[in-house]
């Protein structure tokens, strides 16, 4: 019986001891103070420290106001002392290990100036409008050679046509 509470006592500090793995992500922005989601989850406002459990691609959105907002990915990678097999050893270390993961996002700031805008978008329809009527033309054009060949003459094959010597 002693022996079995010898044990037990044994098997209790073994598993106080053993450490663990804490793995978080730092997310960053310029400027600071977005509003962060990570896979559809609002995780706070930049600068952030989430934690988080796999390994893995997680989809980001920040959002601040006078900004466009950031639609993107980032990428958690597993260091080497956490991939598998490694990563068996390095839970049952008496020692408190970290992985941490940076992701810094720029954003980009919204043109609040209207008529610029209204510029911009009468520029770009004028060159979509001329565009079209390019590509209209061109259409055209070819439709007519399709619909009324010459009549007076024949196409002659090309191994037919006369070559000239280039000098």
């Amino acid at each position: 019986m002693e022996r079995l509470a010898r044990l037990l006592t044994i098997a209790l500090l073994a598993a106080c001891c053993t450490g663990c793995v804490r793995r978080v992500i730092d997310i960053t922005s310029d400027p600071p103070g977005a509003r962060v989601w990570v896979n559809d989850r609002e995780a706070g406002r930049t600068p952030c420290t989430i934690e988080f459990t796999h390994y893995g691609r997680y989809d980001v959105r920040l959002r601040r106001e006078g900004f466009e907002p950031v639609v993107g990915f980032g990428d958690a990678d597993a260091p080497v002392w956490d991939f598998v097999g490694c990563d068996l050893v390095s839970e049952v270390l008496p020692a408190r290990l970290e992985s941490r993961v940076k992701w810094h996002f720029t954003m980009i700031p919204t043109d609040k100036d209207e008529a610029a805008l209204v510029k911009r978008a009468r520029e770009m329809r004028t060159g979509l409008d001329a565009r079209a009527a390019e590509m209209q033309a061109d259409r055209a054009g070819e439709t007519e050679v399709l619909r009324e060949p010459p009549k007076d003459t024949v196409p002659t094959p090309p191994s037919l046509i006369p070559s000239t010597p280039q000098g």
